[in-house]
């Protein structure tokens, strides 16, 4: 029986916040996200995303293993006169994709989004990822017609 057949069998996939003491089990993931490049700093990034309240990394785990993560933020938006939440990070294992369990992760965010009071959830998505914009869109996201700048203080150091 293959993973996505033992899945639609069980349909047990549990979402929850992540603790501290999940990092190991979450960075298969997160190295599967960032191409191999989570830098020296990740676990203590990792650790504080985790103790900070404007944040959350939300798992969901099959079988007690991690098959997805969401890594989410809250900041106040002038624009949007209120707080915005905003998902950092998304991925879910190749073998359990398009078994709904990003979309689960999302919707439990928006939620507490929404009971949180935040006026809207963003997500940035490389332009090149089509199949992530495919998948926002799918969640009842719309393109925004901004662009997105930043100035790399890690490349100024470089030079």
């Amino acid at each position: 029986m293959s993973r996505s057949e033992d899945l639609m069998k069980d349909q047990f996939v549990r979402i929850r916040k992540a603790k501290v003491n999940d990092y190991s089990a979450c960075l298969p993931l997160f190295t599967l996200l960032y191409h191999g490049d989570t830098g020296p700093n990740f676990k203590i990034i990792f650790e504080e995303f985790i103790n900070n309240e404007d944040s959350i990394v939300l798992l969901a785990e099959h079988s007690g293993k991690v098959i997805g993560i969401l890594v989410g933020s809250y900041h106040l938006d002038i624009d949007w006169e209120g707080n915005v939440a905003r998902i950092d990070a998304l991925i879910v294992d190749r073998a359990f994709r398009r078994m709904g369990i990003g979309r689960r992760l999302v919707r439990y965010f928006i939620t507490k989004a929404k009971n949180g009071g935040c006026k809207a959830v963003r997500s940035r998505v490389n332009r090149k990822n089509t199949i992530a914009q495919f998948f926002y869109k799918n969640q009842g996201f719309t393109r925004a017609n901004t662009y997105e700048y930043f100035l790399d203080f890690r490349e100024q150091h470089k030079r």
